[in-house]
């Protein structure tokens, strides 16, 4: 990318790039360090109500999956919507979750806690893929203003929840940590969904098993006209 695509990335707020190789090349530390995992792609999160891993499907959301990577890693630049400020850093680490819904769902990825004010950083569309919301314990990525899907946010099911299958891409499955998910959607919250008593993502850490295919590199999405549709975000229907 040259510096006058990353310019012009960085004004329309899009992501861009920041390193050409991903840093994923290590095993799994802490609590994951000796679980015998099939050959994939990981993310390891650690919360301050437990620890999740999720294992990732690139294979059905390329783009998805390296955006949250990319971010989790900090090799992807973002800008904070808020201040303006352009920031090169571990995305997650820290972050709130801003929503939590009783046997359904938590969502995060909002630097600011309140699930509007996250980067402007899209991905394309990557739906009606195998692997979907019919089954609970799943992770997603929320939508954006104008109908389409962010490269930022994201959510983590406990119950099958279907009528997402057509408007959010599934990006991975939770094998270890089930019950830190539903503790999580299970805390008391203000009428808006956010947590009363803080939740937290400590971490993100993507790390792979074996030799699987290397996740694709985060690429800017600009959706044309006809996609930019001002639609219901079909998860935020109580």
């Amino acid at each position: 990318m040259t510096r006058c695509h990353v310019a012009v990335a960085a004004l329309l707020g899009l992501s861009c790039l920041a390193a050409p190789v991903f840093a994923s090349d290590a095993e799994a530390t802490g609590p994951w360090a000796d679980h015998e995992l099939p050959e994939g792609w990981y993310a390891a999160i650690d919360t301050s109500m437990g620890d999740i891993l999720v294992r990732l499907h690139p294979e059905q959301a390329p783009q998805g999956v390296a955006h949250v990577a990319s971010l989790a890693e900090g090799r992807l630049e973002w800008t904070d919507v808020v201040t303006g400020e352009t920031r090169h850093n571990r995305y997650y680490d820290g972050i709130p979750v801003y929503r939590a819904d009783a046997g359904r769902l938590f969502e995060t990825g909002d630097p600011h806690g309140l699930g509007d004010q996250s980067p402007r950083i899209l991905v394309p569309p990557e739906v009606g893929k195998p692997v979907n919301f019919s089954g609970g314990y799943k992770m997603g990525l929320t939508r954006a203003p104008l109908g389409q899907i962010s490269g930022a946010k994201f959510f983590i099911t406990v119950a099958a929840e279907p009528r997402l299958n057509s408007r959010h891409p599934c990006i991975g499955t939770v094998i270890e940590g089930k019950e830190v998910v539903y503790q999580i959607t299970s805390v008391k919250t203000y009428p808006n969904g956010r947590p009363i008593e803080p939740v937290t993502i400590e971490s993100v850490r993507i790390f792979k098993r074996g030799t699987p295919d290397p996740l694709e590199e985060p690429r800017p999405y600009t959706p044309t006209p006809q996609h930019m549709q001002l639609r219901e975000d079909p998860s935020r229907r109580r």
